[in-house]
């Protein structure tokens, strides 16, 4: 199951990278595409400017580099869960922080809450799954 959902987080994180690299070439006008993209980039737009809260003072290309940054955690953080490094955990951690503090900054819930929460609940999985071994090769128990 683990593996499972590390390579969840990563196929996430790389979509994150992808879009993200994509919509701030597009907002910064290095180039068009029209269709779903075009219209994405309207909505975000329209979104920003219309928040009542911007705590950060996002921009579209600073908030498409935002979710870039949180891609490239989240695709690092389950290369080092695979890799069953400490790192890798940390990154998924900054993911979910990062991807909380998007809720705070525009002071908004939406649909996308239920992706942290899932993320929450993969990450405890992953924490459970990760649990040191005794030196027999058991599972420690709890306490």
């Amino acid at each position: 199951m683990a593996i499972v959902i590390c390579v969840l987080f990563l196929a996430s994180g790389l979509i994150r990278i992808g879009v993200g690299g994509i919509m701030i070439g597009l907002s910064a006008g290095w180039w068009a595409m029209g269709g779903e993209a075009e219209e994405a980039l309207v909505d975000t737009v329209r979104f920003i400017g219309e928040s009542e809260s911007n705590l950060v003072g996002f921009t579209p290309v600073s908030y498409f580099a935002f979710i870039m940054f949180m891609g490239l955690s989240i695709s690092l953080g389950a290369l080092g869960q695979i890799w069953r490094r400490q790192w890798g955990f940390v990154l998924i951690v900054v993911y979910l922080l990062s991807h909380a503090a998007l809720f705070v900054n525009f002071m908004t819930i939406n649909p996308k809450v239920i992706f942290l929460a899932l993320g929450v609940l993969f990450t405890l999985v992953l924490w459970w799954a990760n649990r040191p071994e005794e030196p027999g090769g058991k599972l420690l128990s709890g306490p």
